[in-house]
């Protein structure tokens, strides 16, 4: 809770101990709890429009592409930062990457409220119900679409600590986002953390769960259908 109270209080403190290198795995195993704690929470009521079973599944599987975005950009973000120029130690990526999502899913789970009202209000999920499908899967990919970025201004305030040239920390804060939103569409889109089909039944993990990407659905299926509505 420690990490967590830094954190509503602005971060300061936790950003000058992660800047300073000190205590990072105590920071990083309590990121990686509260992270997974309140994206469960989202999960849930994202989810909770196709049932019990899928509410679950969304519980588990937010968290995990949460988790597993983090852990596969490390990484990157470490070889990256190097690159450009700027020097940290790996357990201080570390901790720097699971902070910006952990930031995001803090931000996720108080829009949790406002996300089920959306949910308790839609009609149920059947055939007929495609547009109700397409906005509630818009609305739940932009509310955690733009947390994650929202999460990221913890990440620069960290970042503009660190003794390098603005410049380079620029680049570097690029890059580490745009691998943020590369790998995690595909994460997410793999484990498909969703509303649930109206045409397919509930599955932890789909047959098809490497074919396409969300980007490709969001843009060949789900707006062109909108768009067709209005």
């Amino acid at each position: 809770m420690e990490t967590w109270r830094a954190m509503l209080r602005g971060a300061d403190g936790l950003l000058d101990e992660v800047v300073a290198g000190r205590r990072l795995l105590h920071h990083w195993l309590r990121l990686c709890v509260g992270m997974a704690l309140c994206s469960a929470v989202y999960g849930a009521v994202l989810g909770g429009w196709h049932g019990p079973r899928l509410a679950v599944y969304s519980a588990v599987k937010l968290p995990l592409v949460l988790l597993l975005t983090s852990a596969l950009t490390v990484a990157f973000s470490w070889i990256a930062a190097s690159v450009l120029g700027l020097k940290l130690r790996f357990g201080q990526v570390a901790v720097l990457t699971f902070l910006a999502l952990a930031a995001g899913s803090l931000l996720l789970v108080s829009l949790a409220p406002v996300a089920w009202i959306f949910t308790v209000c839609s009609p149920r999920p059947t055939n007929e119900a495609r547009t109700a499908h397409n906005v509630l899967y818009l609305l739940h990919t932009g509310f955690v679409g733009g947390c994650g970025i929202a999460g990221t201004a913890t990440l620069w305030k960290a970042m503009i600590r660190l003794d390098a040239a603005r410049r380079t920390l620029k680049a570097v804060y690029v890059a580490w986002v745009a691998a943020f939103a590369l790998v995690g569409g595909e994460v997410a889109w793999a484990l498909r953390p969703f509303v649930g089909s109206i045409y397919m039944p509930v599955h932890f993990l789909r047959s098809d769960a490497l074919a396409g990407n969300v980007y490709e659905f969001i843009f060949t299926d789900i707006v062109p259908y909108l768009l067709s509505r209005l």
